[in-house]
């Protein structure tokens, strides 16, 4: 009967009562994980859509001359690349207090949700209807971020956490 069931100490795991900062730790890194693998799709996105506008024609010209498009290019550029910026110091947080590496964590993963966003939309924008084809991966990336913006909290929720856990000592 599972009433009876008892533990003996050697099988516990940790500090007793030290439960809620394993957990956090270990979601701060899957958090950091998931960062990471974010910018994978980031950089997947940037130069596919790069080389897409650069073979596409419409009126006459590809689509990679026309100067708001170039612009549009640059801004996925630049996201990606604040958002690696943010995954790797989450990444390298993963050391420190838990005060500091939950500050820190949180505000890598609303950057990252707020440019994955950008350049996944950007993407399929760019691609247009064969952005969201079965032919192209640039759909499926565009909904993988889309995913890991909601995975283990959204960008309103870790800017909640941020501003909770106050500013750095």
């Amino acid at each position: 009967m599972i009433d009876a069931l008892s533990v003996g100490e050697d099988a516990v795991l940790g500090e007793i009562g030290g439960g809620v900062a394993l957990v956090e730790l270990a979601l701060d890194h899957g958090i950091a994980a998931a960062c990471g693998e974010a910018i994978g799709s980031m950089g997947h996105l940037v130069p596919a859509t790069a080389e897409y506008t650069r073979t596409r024609e419409q009126y006459g010209a590809p689509l990679a001359k026309f100067q708001v498009l170039q612009h549009r290019m640059a801004d996925m550029y630049i996201q990606t690349e604040t958002a690696r910026s943010m995954a790797y110091v989450a990444s390298m947080s993963l050391g420190d207090t838990p005060v500091e590496r939950a500050r820190i964590v949180s505000a890598a993963k609303v950057q990252i949700g707020k440019s994955g966003k950008f350049v996944g939309y950007q993407a399929v924008q760019l691609h247009g209807g064969m952005g969201v084809s079965e032919e192209l991966d640039i759909g499926h990336h565009y909904i993988r971020l889309n995913t890991l913006n909601q995975m283990f909290g959204d960008p309103a929720f870790h800017l909640r956490r941020f501003a909770a856990v106050g500013a750095p000592a």
